[in-house]
């Protein structure tokens, strides 16, 4: 390894500086999951086809993801592999923010879907270049669950950032619309300057592998490892769930349980503020029963907690909140740690194959993440099917309302179960990961 970082301990500064550009990112990621597909399809009255649209871009989106690993595992430049790649997103991002977020009633599902495409092509460039440096940034098993820790709570304060903008636009007597309005802009200011810090202050290990035998195929080549399959099936079916919650939520609040939109926006942000509360936890957690049993314990809370949210009563909004807080402590776990394993298995792969793979291992679990979303948001659609006016929610009849709470509550707690069920067979221990590094370190390759 060649750079200017050497420790496995990542100082506080640099962690800071590398977990600054969480913040626009997670800023576009929460109106990506959940209050886009609804401000389109209600707000902007474009209906029922929004769910079908994200849909439709998502899949295409995914196909970006095994192009990008390939070409992020060969690159090497003076700036770094995946710097440079971080660098690339920001004109991507800026742009497609402003159409999307500034966008007015009138504009159609083609603009929609065109502009929503673009902007997933630099949100995918920014994930994956951001998620795969922070694997480079330490080597040791546990300080990796230190670096994405530390990176959840940077992705959830973008997320209570953004989520906090609509609330103070309709305490201030500006509308919704101005709110999401103000969302776009907020990122669009925040894109240049977190991105500019990281690129500045933090170093990144730069991987002296070579290069020429590294192949596109090898994307499917990593499906062959058993615990690739194991994080792969887990990240999906978590992120199914908060998935379906997230497109779901203010139709589930507001036409089920009786809140308005101001209560229902400070319930979400609660369960966001909640995941800064839960990250450390899970860290500590982690530690002392490993990252694989750490998933599976989370994964069965989280299922537990959800499901009771079907019993808030009607009206209530400081049990609603109360509720949505407590859910979203578990939910810190499921991000941080599924990226921390992955990093674990590119060691794993890296001794299997002599080359570093880090790049494709982390653009495979963006796609799982992916289709998670792309699935959840159909669910807008499907409501639709089953009768929910998606264009006037409080018009629908009491048998949509109730296919609407099953979908909200049913099928999150399905997906959590089998989330936890898919890592039954994980084996890459903090005691195997050391034998692993220190085998690498025997062959030099380090």
């Amino acid at each position: 390894m060649s750079g200017t970082a050497s420790s496995d301990k990542v100082s506080l500064g640099h962690l800071l500086a590398f977990i600054g550009p969480c913040i626009p990112f997670a800023a576009l990621g929460l109106p990506l999951a959940v209050t886009l597909p609804e401000y389109y399809g209600t707000q902007l009255q474009v209906g029922g086809i929004v769910g079908l649209v994200f849909l439709i871009v998502r899949c295409f989106d995914i196909l970006v993801d095994p192009p990008l690993g390939f070409w992020m595992d060969r690159t090497r430049t003076k700036l770094g592999r995946f710097k440079l790649w971080m660098l690339i997103c920001l004109p991507i991002l800026f742009v497609s923010t402003g159409f999307i977020f500034l966008a007015h009633k009138g504009v159609g599902a083609p603009y929609l879907g065109i502009w929503l495409f673009v902007l997933y092509v630099g949100f995918s460039i920014a994930a994956l270049s951001q998620a795969s440096w922070g694997t480079v940034l330490s080597s040791d098993y546990n300080e990796r669950s230190r670096i994405f820790a530390w990176w959840q709570v940077g992705n959830i304060f973008g997320i209570l950032c953004v989520a906090l903008i609509p609330v103070i636009a309709q305490s201030l007597h500006y509308t919704y619309i101005q709110g999401v309005q103000a969302m776009g802009l907020f990122i669009m200011i925040s894109l240049p300057i977190t991105i500019g810090v990281a690129l500045w202050i933090v170093p990144e290990k730069v991987s002296d592998a070579a290069t020429h035998d590294i192949k596109l195929s090898h994307y499917f080549d990593m499906w062959k490892y058993r615990n690739v399959r194991a994080i792969l099936w887990c990240d999906l079916f978590m992120g199914l769930a908060p998935g379906v919650m997230g497109a779901l939520f203010f139709y589930f609040f507001e036409e089920t349980k009786g809140l308005d939109r101001m209560q229902t926006s400070i319930a979400m942000l609660l369960y966001f503020l909640a995941g800064i509360v839960g990250a450390p936890i899970w860290v500590l957690v982690s530690k002392a029963i490993g990252k694989h049993a750490t998933l599976i314990v989370s994964s069965i809370i989280f299922a537990a907690l959800y499901a009771a949210m079907y019993f808030a009563p009607k009206g209530n909004f400081p049990v609603c909140a109360l509720m949505t807080f407590l859910n979203g402590i578990p939910y810190a776990a499921s991000l941080l740690l599924t990226r921390a394993c992955m990093a674990d298995i590119g060691d794993e792969v890296r001794l299997d194959t002599g080359h570093d793979h880090k790049g494709t291992l982390m653009a495979i679990l963006s796609a799982t993440t992916k289709i998670g979303y792309a699935l959840s948001a159909f669910t807008i659609t499907v409501v639709g099917w089953l009768h929910f006016n998606v264009k006037a929610p409080a018009a629908s009849p009491p048998e949509a309302l109730v296919w609407l709470q099953i979908l909200f509550i049913g099928l999150p707690v399905l997906f959590l179960l089998l989330g936890a069920l898919a890592m039954k067979d994980y084996d890459l221990s903090a005691k195997r990961h050391a034998d692993i590094m220190a085998r690498l370190k025997a062959k030099d390759l380090t």
